[in-house]
């Protein structure tokens, strides 16, 4: 705690509760779910311990964007909440419109730059300035897998996707469903994110979600990433048109399809059923020469005020977010690991420990790569062209080549 707050906190002790109530702040995010409710009262009860009170403002859906639609009307009416929950380049570009609190003296204070994975700053800062507090890395690129299945089939983690996809038609022909999943784009952008990065490594990810290079868009390589894409839809069966991510965990838990690829919020699926890594379920990533961590991260922001309390407050609660027994609360319940690299992770499970030695080893040999998919690579004009392609070709007949061309087409029409 900054010392200006902690005598702001000390004086708070003195005045009745009434009085206290005063340092409210509200706070606008898109987290609805049980699990996430229950993570995010770790932070609402540390905040109101120390004398803040949270005023909650939930708008769940479409991940974040029904939340973003929210704030966008707020700022026009000049009511701006005190803080909001950001995804990707929501906080950066919220920065540029000169309504985003800069938190940098805090973030001195409390040596968030040295706690943090250097790949994060790209979103948690505009300038020089702090403008965001993470508290959590989700690694998108897992997959999740039937033990009792895999084990019965004599199926060993796949090295490959060759492995995997060799697999997953060896289960097949047992009749059993190899890939669980739905038909939203997000759903097919995850496994089209591990195939530009698995398949080439990750500079040609780099190349291709973040530099945009048009060699790199228009290769061989490219068409080789939807021709996999079109192997794996090959895994799934008939009814994956408009099932929820959730209902496809689902049918791996209960034996009914064998693996899905998605990020650790799934896991959490598992566990509410009392069920543990390695002993009922698989959790491992997707199979590369060069493995990566493909991270996503939730952080909040907070919007210039000129109440002297929501300011106070705001102090409190990105400070209550970047402190490490808050970020092991949190992160124990949501599923992800801590955004802070300096937190311990010997009371996680073992998914949690494996992804958190994962990101470090991904951060030593530059391999850790934000999810274009959740808004962490291309900008979001960018983003949605690759989103909106993918999913064209997945769910219909289009061939590898006119995917690339129609890939072509839709970055340039957007640069």
């Amino acid at each position: 705690m900054s010392k200006f707050l902690a005598s702001l906190v000390a004086a708070t002790m003195l005045v009745p509760a009434a009085a206290r109530a005063e340092g409210t702040i509200e706070v606008l995010h898109h987290w609805v779910s049980q699990s996430e409710v229950d993570a995010l009262n770790v932070i609402r009860k540390d905040l109101e311990s120390k004398g803040f009170q949270w005023k909650d403002s939930a708008v769940g859906g479409m991940s974040g964007a029904n939340a973003q639609q929210a704030l966008r009307s707020r700022l026009t009416s000049g009511d701006p909440p005190g803080a909001m929950q950001f995804l990707g380049w929501e906080g950066p570009q919220w920065a540029e419109q000169g309504v985003v609190r800069d938190l940098n003296d805090l973030a001195e204070d409390g040596g968030w730059r040295e706690a943090l994975p250097p790949q994060l700053l790209t979103f948690v800062t505009s300038g020089d300035a702090f403008i965001a507090a993470p508290i959590n890395m989700h690694r998108q690129n897992w997959v999740w897998a039937n033990k009792k299945i895999f084990d019965e089939a004599g199926i060993a983690v796949p090295k490959t996707w060759a492995d995997l996809i060799a697999a997953g038609k060896k289960l097949k022909e047992k009749g059993i469903t190899p890939v669980a999943m739905g038909d939203e784009p997000w759903q097919i952008g995850i496994i089209f994110d591990a195939l530009l990065s698995d398949l080439y490594g990750p500079e040609f990810y780099r190349k291709v979600a973040i530099d945009l290079d048009p060699a790199a868009l228009n290769s061989a390589e490219m068409v080789k990433v939807f021709d996999t894409l079109r192997e794996v839809r090959g895994l799934v069966d008939d009814n994956f048109v408009g099932r929820d991510w959730a209902v496809a965990t689902g049918l791996v838990i209960n034996g009914e399809a064998a693996m899905q690829f998605m990020g650790d919020w799934a896991k959490g699926e598992f566990l509410a059923k009392g069920l543990k890594p390695n002993a009922d379920f698989y959790c491992f990533a997707t199979p590369a020469k060069v493995p990566t961590f493909q991270y996503v991260i939730d952080s909040f922001g907070m919007f210039t005020v000129k109440d002297e309390t929501v300011q106070n407050a705001q102090v409190a609660l990105a400070e209550t977010i970047m402190d490490p027994a808050v970020q092991k609360g949190f992160n124990l319940i949501k599923g992800s690991i801590p955004a802070r690299t300096d937190v311990s992770v010997d009371d996680f499970d073992d998914c949690a420990k494996l992804g958190f030695n994962e990101r470090a080893e991904a951060i030593k040999a530059g391999s850790m790569l934000g999810a274009m998919t959740h808004g962490f690579a291309a900008k979001p004009e960018f983003a949605s062209v690759f989103g909106d392609v993918a999913a064209q070709f997945f769910v219909g007949n289009m061939s590898s080549d006119d995917a690339v061309k129609m890939l072509v087409e839709g970055i340039d029409n957007a640069r």
